[in-house]
């Protein structure tokens, strides 16, 4: 738990920047030094306002700050308060939608910048030293084959999940959570835009070939795997879905 007995934020800096902001910014750091893990619980309101001796509405808009952006959740009830979350994808892919709406990003550029930067995080899980990567996407596959191909919901969750493990093992946590957001977008979005049951096997024989080339730590083959694995995706959307690749990305 962060210590609240910590000095009160200085206000020399209230200048240039918001006290609830300076509030938000500090408690992130206490998570990050104290080294909280998710489900954490933080201190309450009072031992907030004590510690940075600031008023109540500073304190409620400094966690509202990282409510909406995903960092804490606030639980409701006896014993609730704020606690620390899970950081990914979702929430990040959330706000940066709000951007590619008002940018007027469609579908079709989300999963262009899908078909651009997979590949390269593929080359890179290749590239990682030891067998941690191969071993964890090996893992993705075998959690993969516990579902019937039919089931459209599990196939979705273990499709993505494999992506995902490929980007957790490129060794790069910016790349992996932006890759993360725009899959997260995707999938809350198009869950729709789904293979025919008879083209999975392809699929899953893509998903294969593309963890062995990352297992034997070929950067080469394992991104120009990934690459035509996600050109077939795009291809399947533009031929099937093509109206809806024009829509623009919406916040939700």
């Amino acid at each position: 738990m962060v210590n609240p007995s910590r000095q009160p934020l200085p206000r020399g800096n209230l200048r240039t920047e918001k006290l609830s902001e300076l509030i938000a910014r500090q408690i992130l750091q206490d998570i990050k030094r104290d080294n909280l893990r998710p489900g954490t619980v933080l201190p309450g309101e009072s031992a907030m306002c004590n510690r940075f001796g600031a008023g109540r509405a500073s304190v409620r808009e400094a966690l509202r700050i990282l409510e909406i952006n995903g960092l804490v959740t606030i639980k409701t009830g006896v014993g609730g308060g704020p606690v620390v979350a899970e950081p990914g994808g979702s929430a990040f892919g959330q706000i940066s939608s709000l951007h590619y709406q008002v940018l007027g990003a469609t579908f079709r550029d989300l999963i262009d910048a899908r078909v651009a930067l997979e590949p390269m995080l593929a080359g890179r899980a290749a590239a990682q030293p030891g067998p941690e990567a191969g071993s964890r996407l090996q893992e993705a596959l075998e959690a993969a084959r516990q579902f019937n191909k039919s089931d459209d919901l599990n196939y979705a969750r273990t499709h993505s999940d494999f992506h995902a493990a490929i980007f957790a093992a490129s060794g790069n946590p910016v790349l992996a959570m932006t890759a993360n957001a725009l899959k997260g977008i995707w999938m809350s979005r198009v869950t729709s835009v789904l293979f025919p049951e008879d083209q999975r096997g392809k699929v899953e024989s893509a998903h294969v070939d593309i963890a062995a080339a990352i297992g034997r730590h070929d950067a080469a083959d394992a991104e120009r795997l990934m690459h035509e694995h996600m050109e077939h995706y795009r291809q399947y959307c533009e031929l099937r879905y093509p109206a809806r690749l024009d829509d623009i990305v919406d916040w939700s």
